[in-house]
């Protein structure tokens, strides 16, 4: 058993059972309604934008919205195209990355897009998600950097109030913090999929994620250490 499991361990002896999901889950929803309003959010890994009514809660002004997909970002362009709301919601079909103009490789799963990744599932993936599988179908496709989306949005950081970046690209939220460099310290929240376990094969996991943050000047505020989830969402603040 390694250090951290230990760790895990002996943090879960102390927590009573009935509240843990609390600290797993419940504690970011907590957060976020204490750090509300946020006036801009930047959501990479869109999917059908099923967070639009969260984030107009939580004040959003403008939401970008970027999905690599093709198939998927028609749906999701389709589903705001339905909203009425004050919130500016835009759209970008871009598969980000470290930098721009590379081919990657794309890996369609069946749950209607949203596990595909650019990496294969694990075998830890298959045993957790028995009914979500890849199709088989890999599409190559060119990346660009975050920078390059939001400059042709003309989505401005620093005039945000509040801005929060969220990322749930399936293992390759690493390779799209490379791209900001150090305009992510000009968000002030992230939300982020980490991993503890590998999910997928090369994808980033927590303990390399977790030191990024910390070095641009962010805590993570969600959870305590010992209590982050296996594979679930984490909650950092600039401080």
């Amino acid at each position: 058993m390694d250090v951290l499991k230990l760790i895990e361990k002996g943090a879960k002896k102390l927590v009573p059972k009935s509240l843990r999901k609390y600290f797993r889950a419940s504690r970011y929803e907590l957060k976020m309604q204490q750090l509300a309003p946020v006036d801009l959010i930047v959501h990479v890994g869109a999917h059908w934008a099923e967070d639009a009514d969260v984030y107009e809660q939580y004040g959003a002004e403008t939401v970008l919205w970027v999905e690599a997909d093709p198939t998927t970002y028609s749906k999701l362009c389709d589903v705001l195209a339905k909203r009425k709301s004050n919130t500016r919601h835009l759209t970008e079909c871009a598969l980000v990355s470290a930098a721009g103009g590379q081919e990657l490789e794309f890996h369609r799963f069946n749950n209607d897009g949203a596990s595909s990744s650019v990496y294969p599932a694990t075998e830890t993936y298959k045993a957790r998600f028995p009914n979500s599988r890849e199709t088989g179908e890999v599409m190559a496709m060119q990346t660009r950097s975050l920078p390059d989306i939001l400059a042709a949005h003309g989505v401005d950081l620093t005039q945000a109030r509040r801005a929060m970046l969220v990322l749930d690209v399936q293992g390759h939220e690493f390779s799209v913090l490379q791209g900001l460099d150090e305009i992510l310290q000009q968000f002030h929240l992230c939300k982020c999929e980490v991993s503890r376990v590998p999910m997928y094969e090369g994808g980033a996991q927590f303990s390399q994620l977790d030191p990024h943050f910390r070095d641009h000047g962010f805590k993570l505020i969600s959870h305590w250490y010992a209590l982050v989830p296996r594979h679930g969402d984490v909650l950092y603040q600039r401080m």
